[in-house]
């Protein structure tokens, strides 16, 4: 690797954790490696950038760079259609994601995971299943360290489970993972790749280099998907009603094995239940003890703020699901419980359409909305004939939700908004419910 490096000229676009982390990989095999930005990093950046002793150009992407310039490693989130970047495809100049350079790094196996919903929450989730094997197992991508710095630790018989975005895919050449699954297809990042399809072909870019002894992991009853399944190779499919792994009368399978009911799950939701099946059908090359796939499925309540399992408090079951910013993900959210739901929502005013929402709220029990628009979840929740509440602030909604409640329902924050009119993130919002949650517990005690 260090030969296929050495002298070459690289244009590291954006400053960035994964763009730092690809500098300093390039730096240290002897490539001559320029750092440039189109905005002015964060101090932090600024300085990591200066103690590598590389040039650096912040504040534009002027087109001469190109002119000293062999390969691009670019920052996924910058898209294509920069002058700069259009410039360098008219060159014929190489343009990767730290993804490909991370596997060009490794002989370690990578397990990958795409789709519009539920990355995280499935790339956790084998990783954690993986941990019951033989071999060691890293997490990389979104939600773990840079795959660059994980690829020059990893042995060659390691694994690495990846989460990737259509950013991350659509610059990969040569990147074969051994198990790889696209978990769903809907429109999202239509600003980045311009239509659905453009998007779509960008995930499916996944199995681009797979073949006939790797596991390809797909939702059989998603027809985007479905269609970008290579001719040449067999698919593993899941889905709640059909598929290698699939539900039948009220249990997880795999192969028509019964693994584990469903109701014994630590992840909440039906959307969360796909996510298992696809995760059985990922790790099932790397034979895992049952008992600790068993024991993963028991205890893994999913990641925090994505329909996260607070646990049972007062007899209720308490959900995080602040990470739902749109009608989308909270749809998803409300329609994967079958006990009765007291949902807490609202937050940024941005106009939606909330009639999307309706069908989903079979099994709402009461509204309990707060924030910027508050009294517009009260109007859908009383549309729909439910009790429904609005109040200023979370501190408010939260005592509510248990009063409205009883024991063996289920209290849900899915707010179908972002965050931003009184929190400055979603984590921020989710961390602060799970908090006024806890005060309540303790105050029973």
């Amino acid at each position: 690797m260090e030969a296929q490096w050495k002298g070459k000229r690289v244009l590291v676009l954006g400053a960035a954790r994964s763009g730092i982390a690809a500098a300093t990989y390039l730096v240290g095999l002897g490539a001559i490696v320029t750092m440039n930005t189109g905005s002015e990093p964060s101090t932090e950046e600024r300085t990591k950038v200066e103690q590598l002793g590389i040039t650096s150009v912040f504040g534009s992407h002027p087109l001469d760079l190109l002119d000293d310039t062999d390969v691009i490693v670019k920052n996924p989130g910058i898209p294509y259609h920069i002058p700069l970047l259009q410039a360098a495809m008219d060159r014929g100049i190489p343009i990767y994601t730290e993804v490909e350079l991370a596997y060009m790094e490794t002989d370690a196996a990578f397990v990958a995971i795409t789709g519009s919903n539920g990355k995280t929450t499935t790339t956790t989730l084998v990783h954690e299943l993986l941990k019951g094997g033989d071999r060691p197992v890293h997490v990389a991508g979104n939600i773990g360290f840079p795959a660059i710095e994980v690829a020059t630790r990893a042995k060659p018989d390691d694994l690495i489970v990846i989460e990737l975005s259509s950013f991350q895919l659509m610059g990969v050449e040569t990147f074969h993972p051994k198990a790889a699954a696209l978990l769903n297809l809907s429109e999202a990042h239509l600003d980045y790749h311009g239509d659905f399809d453009s998007y779509a072909d960008a995930k499916a870019n996944l199995f681009r280099n797979m073949t006939s002894s790797d596991r390809i992991v797909v939702k059989g009853a998603d027809e985007e998907v479905m269609k970008r399944v290579p001719d040449a190779l067999h698919a593993s499919t899941f889905g709640y009603d059909a598929g290698d792994a699939s539900v039948r009368d009220g249990w997880i399978t795999l192969h028509g094995d019964n693994i584990i009911r469903v109701s014994e799950l630590a992840l909440g939701g039906a959307h969360n239940v796909e996510n298992v099946l696809a995760a059985l059908l990922l790790v099932e090359p790397f034979n895992i003890p049952r008992e600790h796939v068993e024991r993963v499925l028991r205890t893994f309540g999913g990641v925090a703020h994505r329909t996260e399992n607070v646990g049972r408090v007062l007899g209720r079951r308490v959900y995080n699901d602040s990470k739902a910013t749109n009608n989308v993900a909270t749809e998803a959210a409300l329609a994967g419980f079958d006990a009765p739901i007291v949902w807490l929502c609202g937050g940024l005013e941005r106009g939606a359409d909330l009639s999307s929402l309706v069908p989903a709220m079979s099994r709402v029990k009461a509204v309990v909305a707060y924030g910027e628009t508050a009294e517009r979840f009260k109007t859908l929740g009383e549309s729909q004939g439910v009790p429904a509440f609005a109040v200023e602030t979370l501190e408010e909604a939260v005592p509510l939700a248990f009063e409205q409640s009883a024991e063996e329902d289920v209290i849900l924050l899915s707010p179908a908004c972002a965050s931003w009119d009184q929190y400055k993130t979603f984590e921020e919002r989710g961390a602060h419910f799970v908090d006024l949650v806890c005060s309540i517990e303790e105050a029973s005690r």
